[in-house]
């Protein structure tokens, strides 16, 4: 049977914490054990009658040709059409709110009843826990969220791959619409312009930040970008549960003098560390060394620099945080973020995505990323 998922890696996690079977029951999860199976119904919202849609996928340990998935009627289809390789797929006809109990039937059958099970808590309704817990009062549960985590850390190359493309597609429509905003577009005319950019381009919206001139206000408004103003566009998207996250910035007329001293900072800040990233740094020491540069730039009373791990999520693992020794290893795909929020000035912010290579990193969907779009 050939798993889409490192069957060791899982076991080895499991086991860790003394876990028999781990549920799933989050959409990134779910689909990434399944190989990118989700029900396309719900591939965008959950509400679902008086509850909720809840996709759960049981794997006990070491044994994955016992896996089972508890679903809704009507998958069966698109199920067999991609290949679903969980043997078992469950098809519920209860209330969504009720399909915990569908769960304890499976887990049942299996004879794990008093195992020791690893569920989603900080994702799983309290009713769905009590339900667990009273259909299978034998049973010990821990946390998953870490073991699943940690799973999805390390990305194959056609993670990778996948990534590179909608992240390039993110930064062409970022360009795009910085050059099709009319004089007197507003920031809720940018942002549906990228929702719809997105859009052409195969990739499913999730959100943007424009935010035009000193107002800090980041959410899609009537503020109207000015001429003389700075804008950035912070946009994500999503293809097959797989997170872009970018951010470029555009000026209306010609950048001032100290806009570009900002945008100069903000830039070298990211250049250093890209030129750091590589396997073997400890993340705090890369954090570290990013927030010196800015400081040295002059500008760190006003600025930010957040790093952090991307995938199916959009800040997951590598943390970086002050004293963690963790070290980066190849596969591991980072965000780069560096703001600096100017009284005067605005927010200007550049943020990038990279994978961490064998010899250093690979910038993913670069396109605009060391100049402002200077548009009329």
């Amino acid at each position: 049977m050939k798993l889409p998922y490192d069957s060791q890696k899982l076991d080895r996690l499991m086991e860790e914490v003394g876990a028999d079977l781990i549920l799933a029951t989050t959409n990134h999860n779910v689909r990434y054990l399944t190989g990118g199976y989700f029900y396309h119904f719900h591939d965008r919202f959950e509400a679902m009658g008086s509850g909720r849609y809840i996709a759960t996928c049981g794997i006990p340990r070491g044994a994955p040709e016992r896996a089972f998935l508890i679903g809704q009627a009507g998958e069966t289809g698109q199920a067999k059409d991609q290949g679903l390789w969980i043997p078992d797929l469950i098809l519920a006809e209860r209330q969504p709110s009720e399909s915990a109990k569908d769960t304890a039937a499976a887990i049942k059958k299996r004879g794990l009843e008093k195992a020791r099970i690893a569920v989603e808590g900080d994702f799983l309704p309290a009713n769905s826990m009590e339900s667990l817990k009273a259909e299978l009062p034998g049973a010990s549960f821990a946390e998953a969220h870490s073991i699943l985590e940690e799973l999805r850390a390390i990305k194959t190359q056609e993670e990778i791959d996948l990534i590179r493309r909608i992240t390039e597609a993110d930064s062409e429509t970022i360009q795009e619409v910085f050059q099709s905003a009319s004089p007197g577009a507003t920031t809720r005319d940018i942002s549906r312009a990228v929702e719809e950019g997105m859009t052409r381009r195969g990739l499913h919206f999730l959100w943007v930040f424009t935010c035009a001139g000193n107002g800090m206000l980041r959410a899609p408004s009537k503020k109207v970008w000015e001429t003389g103003e700075v804008l950035h566009i912070d946009a994500g998207g999503a293809e097959n549960g797989y997170l872009t996250d970018v951010c470029r910035m555009g000026v209306r007329g010609k950048p001032s003098d100290l806009a570009q001293e900002l945008f100069d900072a903000c830039l070298s800040t990211q250049d250093a560390a890209r030129a750091a990233t590589r396997p073997g740094i400890a993340t705090s020491a890369l954090y570290d060394l990013a927030v010196r540069h800015l400081e040295d730039t002059g500008h760190g009373k006003y600025s930010t620099v957040t790093i952090h791990g991307i995938g199916m999520v959009s800040h997951e693992q590598p943390r970086f945080v002050p004293r963690n020794d963790r070290e980066l290893e190849a596969g591991m795909v980072l965000s780069i973020e560096t703001d600096i929020r100017h009284p005067e000035e605005g927010y200007v912010k550049i943020e990038d995505t990279v994978a961490v290579t064998e010899g250093g990193c690979e910038g993913l969907g670069d396109l605009g990323r060391e100049t402002f779009a200077v548009v009329a």
